[in-house]
């Protein structure tokens, strides 16, 4: 993981092996359910939406389960709509009043709920590990949260797998490493998270299971 000031939250072989024994067990119990956060806007950079579309596809060839945020527009749409066409079974998460505004994606196994965080709650019970992409207020809500929830431990042995191409996520990164030197954050309750600069390397991280 790429960190400055020399304070390194890298997750290092020991822990990467850690993580790929937690894989492993949740392949056995046949969870092979994936939470991908990102935007609900496409962005920008048309990058972002190639390398959405990347992961989608990337998770069913690899015949893993898709869970996301159940819209159909954005990067959420690109990379589901990835993942049905490679064969993924795909699971939307998405609150009532959030129907009126963003079309659901067809094809799924849709889940409606009534509030944001009952949302966020399903998502994080039935994923056994999460993929962060790019993403707007919403996406580092999600990202945040489930860090916090590790933290307090209600969340145990979920990689949180962190797709950081252009450094779009490297200002977070940077406050972590603040809050580890003011005394605010402890490096171990990172230890279930893991940054990959490239979708190349998160699909070898993957596919070794």
């Amino acid at each position: 993981m790429l960190i400055k000031n020399n304070i390194n939250i890298t997750l290092l072989s020991s822990r990467i092996k850690v993580l790929k024994r937690v894989i492993i067990k949740m392949i056995k119990k046949q969870n092979r359910k994936i939470c991908v956060f990102c935007g609900a806007s496409s962005g920008k950079n048309i990058k972002n939406q190639q390398t959405a579309t990347e992961i989608g596809k990337i998770i069913g060839d690899l015949n893993f389960d898709f869970v996301f945020g159940g819209g159909s527009s954005g990067l959420m749409g690109h990379a589901a709509s990835s993942a049905i066409l490679s064969g993924s079974k795909v699971y939307g998460v998405i609150p009532n009043f959030l129907t009126q505004r963003e079309k659901p994606l067809e094809k799924i196994d849709l889940t409606i709920t009534q509030t944001m965080r009952t949302r966020k709650a399903k998502m994080y019970k039935i994923s056994s590990a999460f993929i962060i992409l790019p993403g707007g207020i919403g996406t580092l809500d999600e990202f945040i949260e489930v860090l916090t929830l590790i933290q307090l431990n209600q969340i145990k042995n979920k990689p949180v797998l962190v797709l950081n191409t252009n450094d779009y996520w490297t200002p977070i990164f940077v406050m972590f490493e603040k809050m580890i030197k003011e005394g605010f954050l402890n490096k171990s309750n990172l230890e279930n998270f893991i940054e990959f600069q490239n979708t190349k390397d998160l699909k070898s991280f993957l596919k070794s299971f």
